[in-house]
């Protein structure tokens, strides 16, 4: 589950960013999720139109998890937390998944 999370929490810093699709998180994420997602991908990408500086520092170097850490909050919901950076950027993702049909899906995901 560390890992399934770990690799959510990067794609959608990725996705965020603009250097994926937010559709590559399709089979993680449930709608709502992912329409929140494609949202803050647009406000951010609008946002460094008009300040390259910080584009230059936050959309080019890569993501690196630096800790994960999980709780299980009930017979079918676990919350993880994952820190990362992105150059001297430090990240922090919350996800909420749900165990829906026979996989665990992200319900909501708080990246900041």
């Amino acid at each position: 589950m560390a890992m399934a999370a770990c690799r959510i929490a990067c794609t959608s810093a990725d996705a965020i960013r603009g250097r994926l699709s937010v559709a590559h998180l399709n089979r993680a994420m449930t709608k709502p999720c992912l329409e929140r997602l494609q949202t803050m991908q647009y406000l951010l990408g609008t946002h460094m139109v008009t300040h390259p500086e910080l584009k230059a520092k936050f959309c080019y170097l890569p993501t690196v998890p630096t800790l994960i850490d999980g709780m299980i909050t009930g017979k079918d919901t676990l919350e993880m937390a994952v820190f990362m950076t992105i150059g001297q950027e430090n990240l922090r993702v919350n996800l909420k998944l749900k165990f829906i049909g026979s996989r665990w899906m992200c319900i909501y995901a708080d990246l900041g």
